[in-house]
């Protein structure tokens, strides 16, 4: 197996930062016109789902400007403060903002349920005015669209490698179908009156919150599990490893040593690849640091942006400590 060393995007690294920070820069600007068009619009029409939708959408715009600070951070080279790199920095980021979404999104669950035991318990919620929600919904939804595809067209130009621009793209995705879908359902309801399902008209904003709360938790729950095994070291895929050892072996064999074992873990946006060589022979500085920059420039097709380690050793390190476990 032959992996080259060609970045996949083929654009500086320099230019790739520069159009993650527009992109997250744009991101923070219409996430937060559209967090201020949903508080008017909760307040002119009293919709829950639409503050629901207009939370979200603040919270996107806060989370814009930390990630803006990140990715400035992350695309520092190792220095001694940090000698493996600002990279975690990322993995940090995203785990916090699906935790703060959770947050968000169980504290309004939680008040639908309610709300909808109270109309089952015979009070009467208030009446929506759904103009003000149908402007909300075809304004915000257009904004968050044109939003997604430009923050996932940076992603692409960029190698697909910015766990920044690809959580921010996939939310504004995600709150184009809340937003839009909220305007849409909030103003048919009504069309429900005349129907079997006129008895859950009044409900239908509770309804709604209660049915998006449950559905959007999905995204960031995925997210946040993701996050919590970078940030707690784990490995990646066996699949993702056994492909990599394929190349690294050929690389190692071709400086005449034996590849004892391998690991490769993911943190942010950068692998970390370190493979456990038996030279079986006294070996130089200079084939070490060859062999290191060789697993790099190998591993980088594959995995993206990657940095690789080259540990001389008579024995398999991780085999050895499950045969004495």
């Amino acid at each position: 197996m032959q992996l080259s060393g060609r970045d996949a995007s083929g654009a500086p690294a320099a230019h790739n930062a520069l159009s993650e920070q527009h992109s997250l820069a744009l991101g923070l600007w219409v996430s937060l016109a559209i967090a201020v068009l949903g508080l008017v619009s909760y307040v002119l029409s009293g919709s829950e789902a639409v503050l629901l939708d207009g939370l979200y959408a603040g919270v996107m715009a806060v989370t814009s400007l930390v990630a803006a600070r990140v990715g400035a951070n992350v695309v520092r080279p190792p220095d001694r403060g940090w000698p493996f790199g600002y990279e975690g920095q990322e993995a940090v980021y995203v785990l916090l903002r699906s935790l703060l979404l959770l947050g968000i999104l169980s504290f309004a669950g939680l008040n639908a349920a309610r709300d909808l035991l109270a109309w089952w318990q015979g009070d009467s919620p208030e009446a929506i005015a759904t103009g003000p929600v149908g402007w909300y919904g075809l304004l915000g939804g257009l904004s968050c669209g044109a939003l997604a595809w430009a923050q996932h067209r940076s992603w692409v130009s960029g190698g697909r490698c910015s766990e920044l621009l690809r959580t921010e793209s996939r939310a504004a995705l995600l709150d184009t179908a809340i937003t839009g879908g909220t305007g849409a359902v909030l103003v048919a309801a009504p069309l429900l009156n005349s129907t079997a399902l006129a008895p859950l008209v009044p409900v239908a904003d509770a309804l709604l919150v209660l049915v998006l709360s449950l559905v959007v938790a999905g995204e960031p729950l995925h997210r946040f599990r993701l996050a919590l095994r970078e940030t707690a070291g784990a490995a990646c895929e066996p699949e993702l490893i056994q492909r990599t050892r394929c190349g690294v072996q050929t690389l190692v064999e071709a400086a005449a040593a034996q590849l004892l074992d391998l690991s490769v873990v993911k943190l942010g946006r950068i692998s970390y690849v370190v493979a456990y060589v038996n030279p079986a022979r006294a070996v130089e500085a200079s084939w070490l640091d060859n062999l290191r920059t060789q697993l790099e420039a190998s591993c980088t097709s594959l995995l993206g942006p990657v940095r690789a380690e080259v540990v001389l050793t008579g024995r398999p390190p991780f085999r050895e400590a499950v045969a004495a476990d």
